[in-house]
């Protein structure tokens, strides 16, 4: 049984380690697999201001990639995190989409600590 087995079979968080993500400038991003259950997922980490914040890479309307796989989550000229495949608008902070056909609803966003230079992203 792996880690992530075991921590889905006793309902504990994973803990993912995203190597150098708390150095991420503003409006950098970096993404993370996991694995939850059975299924391979994707998130990324997000420098937003001050701030880092950590959200499942996948568009609440269709639950579809929000990059098209490139890293590329942030629009500065907007301040927000787009959906490449719908133009939906994500406040950086939240993840509550703000425009576009999922208005509304949110990103599903996971706690995060620093680890030195890392990120601990706990995703449920």
């Amino acid at each position: 049984m792996t880690d992530s087995d075991e921590a889905t079979a006793s309902n504990r968080p994973l803990s993912i380690r995203v190597p150098g993500a708390a150095r991420l400038a503003h409006g950098k991003s970096k993404t993370f697999a996991f694995q939850r259950g059975k299924l391979a997922e994707e998130g990324f980490v997000l420098c937003w201001e001050d701030g880092l914040y950590a959200f499942a890479n996948s568009c609440p309307h269709w639950s579809v990639d929000l990059d098209y796989g490139m890293n590329d989550f942030y629009d500065a000229s907007l301040g927000r995190i787009v959906c490449k495949n719908h133009g939906a608008l994500f406040h950086p902070q939240t993840g509550f989409c703000e425009w576009g056909p999922c208005t509304g609803h949110s990103l599903e966003r996971f706690e995060l600590e620093s680890d030195g230079d890392d990120v601990l992203v706990s995703v449920p």
